[in-house]
């Protein structure tokens, strides 16, 4: 072969292997962001940050919805790690919505020796609130550039149990139904989440899932075990279904998934590698928005 054509053949070569994919590469240098209320309840006003890529010709775009941790007690839309991980996915080609919702004023009320009735609560509220943010945001979709049957939602520990429980448990939109039908999740990221019971999976809400756990993980279950490891006895006491549980279920079901299973970690695997965070942009890519079916078991 010719020297020159030779060399043509490997300059094209080592461009299209560092070719870039919307939706799992950082397509986009810039992005645009903007904050705004979607609810007031009582004393809390809550809101929710916008962040779109910039100069982008797409009219509608999936949005990601990003719901993040602190044990119910903490945490906000705008923590330096949530602003940071909302840009990177935004610069993927996403409408990105990071949320607030309300905390409890009791900063105990998810330990051991803490009414049942209080947590049962706390999580209604918080769950309440995101489903109030998801109908903000599919009823300004056109101003926002969304494209509404392609919501993914988000979460890390607490917030993570807030969008499982909202994706696979039914009696969540059993309220202001005429408002939640317009409402359709395309698919879920976990990191160290559960959700009350497995069970409440089933072939009408089963949805492709990313599922990020630790396996020691004593805080929120990565099988089927106690919140917060509490004994049966506390008054605290509930159990819930981890990443294990709902994959296994997914599995049954034959609905595409993705368990990564970290061995020897506890509740502390929230600032992932950045090849773990690809590979769930990349199975959101394939199984999501080009309709291709995967399941797979990743132990790290």
């Amino acid at each position: 072969m010719p020297y020159k054509l030779l060399l043509v053949l490997l300059c094209f070569n080592g461009l299209y292997s560092h070719a870039q994919t919307r939706y799992v590469d950082r397509v986009f240098p810039t992005f645009t962001t903007k904050t705004l209320t979607y609810s007031i309840r009582a004393k809390d006003t809550l809101k929710l940050d916008i962040y779109q890529p910039e100069n982008d010709s797409l009219k509608k775009r999936p949005l990601f919805v990003m719901v993040h941790g602190g044990g119910f007690i903490s945490g906000a839309r705008n923590d330096n790690s949530n602003v940071s991980l909302a840009q990177g996915i935004a610069k993927r080609g996403y409408v990105v919505a990071s949320i607030d919702y309300r905390l409890a004023t009791d900063k105990k009320i998810f330990s051991c020796q803490s009414p049942l009735l209080g947590a049962m609560q706390t999580f209604n509220n918080a769950e309440e609130d995101i489903r109030d943010a998801l109908i903000y945001l599919t009823r300004y979709k056109d101003s926002f550039g969304i494209d509404a049957s392609k919501i993914i939602l988000f979460g890390s520990s607490a917030g993570a149990e807030i969008v499982l429980n909202i994706a696979y448990n039914k009696t969540v939109f059993a309220q202001k139904a005429d408002d939640y039908k317009k409402i359709k999740i395309a698919g879920v990221v976990s990191v160290a989440g559960a959700i009350l019971n497995s069970e409440s999976i089933d072939k009408s809400n089963a949805l492709p899932t990313v599922l990020f756990h630790g396996m020691d993980d004593k805080v929120i279950p990565y099988d089927h075990g106690a919140h917060h490891n509490c004994y049966k006895t506390a008054p605290g006491y509930f159990a819930m279904d981890g990443s294990k549980k709902i994959a296994e279920k997914l599995d049954q079901l034959n609905t595409s998934y993705m368990l990564y299973s970290f061995k020897n970690r506890a509740h502390d695997i929230f600032n992932l590698p950045e090849e773990d965070s690809q590979e769930a942009f990349s199975f959101i890519n394939k199984v999501v928005f080009n309709k291709m079916f995967h399941q797979t078991k990743i132990m790290k």
